[in-house]
């Protein structure tokens, strides 16, 4: 866990040492069934665009179609659980 999300922040941006905050999303399922769908299918289909492209854009299409996918299969968005989103319930 790294060292700015051990410590909740007050309303002014300080943090408050005193109360360490654990992650309640950090892990696990935070993605909806509609989205998870959407991004596997949408990253599968990139990466095979990329796949066929070749060179360095190709390259970025497949990491990008791989990262949509990851995103899909798993059903974990490192961004929504920074933000504290959740469309899974």
């Amino acid at each position: 866990m790294s060292t700015a999300m051990a410590y909740p922040m007050t309303r002014q941006g300080v943090r408050n040492l005193d109360y360490p905050v654990r992650p309640t999303h950090s892990t696990g399922v935070n993605v909806g069934q509609g989205e998870r769908t959407a991004s596997t299918v949408g990253g599968a289909i990139l990466a095979g665009i990329g796949l066929v492209e070749g060179g360095i854009s190709g390259l970025l299409l497949m990491l990008a179609g791989g990262a949509l996918a990851y995103r899909g299969v798993t059903g974990h968005c490192s961004l929504y659980a920074a933000s504290g989103i959740n469309t899974a319930r």
